[in-house]
């Protein structure tokens, strides 16, 4: 992409984060998505507003956020997506162009036990989408020996995990020459929007040319699905945890799919106690662990080496 039409693009999607921002609040946000380590905007009722970096976070010296920007946050968002927002309000967050998504914080409508809607909503998490390429570099020795290695990546929250599949993602679906990998295809089971990040069905983030996205379909469905529909050589799955998801995996392991996914965690220990290593028999479910920290340093290890 040439470098006016990066800048172009950089532009839109500040456009479209300022947006939703009260008025007053507005030239010190704007000054903060200038900088490359800003990955959250927080807005809370009677609370100033809050920058999260990577180094630290830093409230905005200003009057709180009210409930009537609450309630003006919540009418420009309903415009970036009308058709399907009482669905995004019932998940807890909504996706805009660009792959910036915003969790939502409120009270929740609870029918037959299931959460129905959100409502008052007070607090919103403004995440901002920005594509990190390369950052598989370094493991891809070890992921890829003759052909893909089913892999979990095992990490606390904000430790790089989706960064990390999404860079995979991309690099088995372009190829990489230097490291004698070929082009493979590639299919991403995308619950929660987060690997790709669509609007309206389109990935705003860059998954190469070999890739195929179900957005917002249940995961341990939704592997299933492209399996059987996309034919793919590798399957990218987010935030594993239930049985049935595991169930899944083996099933497309079994079919020669090979598949690369992740689960948060702080340890081994923590994968042996949710039983997401092993197969009933005891056999090694995945070839590789990766295991990511707060600082999304890696840690790989070999699951042949794992005991029971």
């Amino acid at each position: 992409m040439a470098f006016t039409e990066v800048k172009k693009s950089k532009v839109v999607s500040e456009r479209t984060i300022l947006a939703l921002i009260p008025q007053r609040f507005r030239e010190k946000t704007s000054e903060a998505l200038e900088k490359t380590e800003l990955e959250e905007i927080r807005l809370r009722v009677n609370r100033p507003p809050e920058f999260i970096y990577q180094w630290g976070h830093q409230f905005m010296k200003s009057d709180p956020f009210t409930k009537s920007e609450a309630s003006f946050v919540m009418n420009q968002l309903s415009q970036h997506s009308v058709y399907a927002f009482e669905e995004e309000l019932r998940n807890g967050f909504l996706t805009l162009s660009g792959g910036h998504r915003v969790g939502l914080g409120g009270e929740t409508v609870v029918e037959k036990g299931q959460v129905k809607t959100l409502k008052h909503v007070c607090s919103f998490n403004i995440r901002i989408a920005r594509q990190m390429n390369g950052v598989a570099e370094r493991f891809l020795p070890e992921l890829f020996q003759e052909q893909w290695r089913n892999v979990l990546i095992v990490g606390p929250p904000q430790s790089g995990k989706t960064t990390l599949l999404r860079d995979i993602a991309r690099t088995a679906s372009y190829g990489h020459p230097t490291k004698k990998i070929p082009p493979r295809k590639v299919a991403i089971a995308d619950e929660r929007s987060e690997i790709a990040a669509a609007f309206e069905g389109i990935p705003q983030h860059d998954l190469g040319p070999r890739t195929d996205v179900l957005d917002r379909c249940p995961k341990a469905e939704g592997m299933m699905m492209l399996v059987r529909a996309m034919s793919p050589d590798i399957l990218i799955v987010d935030e594993i945890g239930h049985e049935r998801d595991k169930a899944s995996l083996k099933e497309a392991m079994n079919a020669g799919v090979a598949v690369i996914c992740s689960a948060h965690g702080r340890s081994m220990e923590d994968m042996q106690e949710r039983q997401l290593l092993r197969t009933a028999l005891g056999r090694p479910l995945f070839d590789r662990i990766l295991l990511l920290n707060e600082n999304k340093h890696g840690t790989l290890i070999v699951q042949r080496s794992v005991q029971k």
